[in-house]
């Protein structure tokens, strides 16, 4: 699997209202209520996926610039760039290239 390019325009989540979180000191717990499953997030995915259900969709870049709120290191981006392909591979969020 590979990560979607920083320059993927569009990942995000369409069903918003599907999931609940449960914040913990070690990480997020999140419920899909659709495919009712369960998901457990270290703190930095628990917090990134956080941002795209409440903020909308994002490239690697942007998301990395939100969730660090700094000028992402290309390594930054990176890590965000794989947390992406990793939630689109369980089916929280869709990712559309451009």
């Amino acid at each position: 699997m590979t990560a979607p390019p920083a320059s993927a325009i569009g990942c995000g989540c369409s069903r918003p209202a599907d999931f609940v979180l449960q914040h913990w000191p070690d990480g997020v717990v999140v419920y899909d209520d659709a495919r009712a499953s369960l998901q457990a997030l270290h703190p930095v995915a628990g917090e990134a996926f956080e941002i795209l259900l409440t903020q909308g969709r994002f490239d690697a870049a942007s998301l990395a610039r939100v969730l660090f709120e700094a000028e992402p290191s290309p390594e930054d981006i990176e890590l965000v760039a794989s947390l992406l392909v990793e939630f689109e591979s369980m089916g929280l969020i869709e990712c559309t290239q451009g």
